[in-house]
């Protein structure tokens, strides 16, 4: 734990010192990644400026250093009102050479249509099946909010953004890692500053904590953790308007062999998927994700999995 910790501390200094000019990740196997995506733009907001459907997949295409399969459809976005393919592709045995190992879930709705609601509890069942064969889930920026028919997702995501968001062009909101050291938090994230930070809510204890700010941004006032805090491990969190906010966790039950993450910064693009940290924070999470149940995570230099403290202590969970 000490060797881990002081490699993770030595890394950010000298990523920190460089400046981030390009994406890193240790070395893993190749990946198949599955995105399902919808659009939502409350504020305005012009195309430039927005996370849209497709820019997740192109952003990851664009990365050298994430590994994928050299089979066919290794990368894939399916838009929301397409959702049965995800559901067929899903329900693919753990062993078959084109299962997937990690879904992006940045969904703000159900699919369309007068059999939606059926089509997404399909997908439901088809997650949480794949949660437990050990498949990794992702659920990126507005795949936590909650929509008409998206309660049974929001439950097993383990928490629902509800109500008014605000677009602050002026603080956006700070990023606070409330997990230092934690594989996702860490590699290749750059912190300039720390902050005074607590949340006895969502496990925080007092403390002070690494914080990167991303202005403009999107804010969720309203963000209910819907899972004991048995099962969830937190990772970032936010100060913003006056009081304490979640931004991001992981989520483990018993009967899941694999693990939720979910990150809510999202909303403008060029903080989001753009060579930065909120790009590293999206690639940590599905390499963590995917080499979740099988442990055969490492840095370059021999450090496993085992070595990186999964759920802290202040939570309880295993």
């Amino acid at each position: 734990m000490v060797r881990r910790t002081l490699f993770l501390a030595a890394f950010a200094l000298i990523l920190s010192a460089a400046g981030l000019a390009a994406q890193v990740l240790p070395p893993h196997a190749p990946l198949r990644i599955l995105i399902v995506s919808d659009e939502v733009n409350p504020h305005g907001l012009p195309p430039e400026d927005l996370t849209q459907p497709g820019e997740i997949s192109a952003a990851l295409a664009g990365v050298s250093v994430l590994e994928l399969d050299n089979g066919p459809d290794a990368l894939l976005e399916i838009p929301t009102d397409s959702l049965e393919t995800a559901t067929a592709l899903l329900e693919l045995p753990a062993g078959d050479p084109l299962a997937y190992d990690v879904l992006i879930y940045f969904a703000h709705r159900i699919p369309n249509g007068a059999d939606g609601a059926t089509r997404q509890e399909a997908f439901v069942t088809a997650v949480d099946a794949f949660l437990s064969a050990g498949g990794g889930v992702i659920s990126f920026h507005h795949g936590i909010f909650r929509t008409g028919g998206k309660e049974s997702m929001q439950a097993l995501l383990g928490a629902e953004a509800t109500g008014s968001v605000i677009w602050d062009t002026t603080n956006g909101q700070n990023v606070i890692s409330v997990a230092p050291g934690h594989f996702i938090t860490s590699y290749g994230v750059t912190y300039p500053a720390t902050v005074s930070y607590e949340d006895a809510g969502f496990g925080v204890p007092p403390g002070l904590y690494p914080v990167f700010n991303q202005t403009p941004d999107e804010q969720y006032p309203n963000y209910a953790l819907l899972s004991p805090l048995g099962d969830i491990q937190p990772l970032f969190a936010s100060d913003y308007t006056g009081g304490t906010h979640v931004l991001g966790y992981l989520k483990r039950q018993p009967s899941w062999l694999g693990v939720v993450f979910t990150y809510q910064p999202g909303e403008h693009q060029p903080q989001a998927l753009e060579p930065g940290n909120s790009l590293q924070i999206l690639l940590n999470g599905i390499l963590f994700t995917a080499s979740f149940s099988t442990g055969d995570l490492f840095f370059g230099d021999g450090f496993e999995s085992g070595d990186l403290g999964l759920w802290s202590s202040s939570t309880g969970a295993p």
